[in-house]
């Protein structure tokens, strides 16, 4: 993770503008994902760079400088509520791994492991994304 993001701020500092960065969008989604739908997968850049990312470049930049040096592990027992850890097996921003790393430390947490999918499962396979957060919401009565 620490190489994507250093790539990234490599990136941004050429660009100087993280909304025109085209390392923003390829572990967004799963390969499959990506070739079988470019269009989905470029009306979804345009949305993000158009919206969020020129809007909020410096937060943006800050957000990914915080995902490499903020380390809660170790603190994440404390977190004792029912907590769903939802990860596609094709996430190749924060792969199964890492989820099973939280999932471990973490008293209550339930880990679900989306067969298809990358990181934007919302994005990629909403069905089954807001089944699985559902039916996780339900459990909880």
């Amino acid at each position: 993770m620490r190489v994507f993001y250093g790539s990234w701020q490599e990136s941004l500092k050429r660009s100087g503008r993280s909304d025109e960065d085209p390392m923003v969008m390829p572990w967004l989604f799963s390969k499959p994902f990506r070739k079988k739908h470019p269009e989905k997968v470029r009306e979804i850049k345009a949305r993000l760079t158009g919206g969020y990312l020129a809007r909020n470049s410096s937060a943006f930049e800050r957000q990914m400088k915080a995902n490499v040096t903020h380390d809660v592990r170790g603190q994440l027992n404390r977190i004792t509520v029912p907590t769903l850890i939802l990860v596609g097996r094709q996430d190749e921003l924060t792969p199964p791994r890492m989820a099973k790393e939280l999932e471990a430390e973490m008293p209550n947490a339930r880990l679900l492991v989306l067969e298809q999918g990358g990181h934007g499962l919302y994005w990629e396979v909403p069905k089954l994304f807001n089944k699985a957060v559902l039916d996780f919401l339900k459990a909880q009565k």
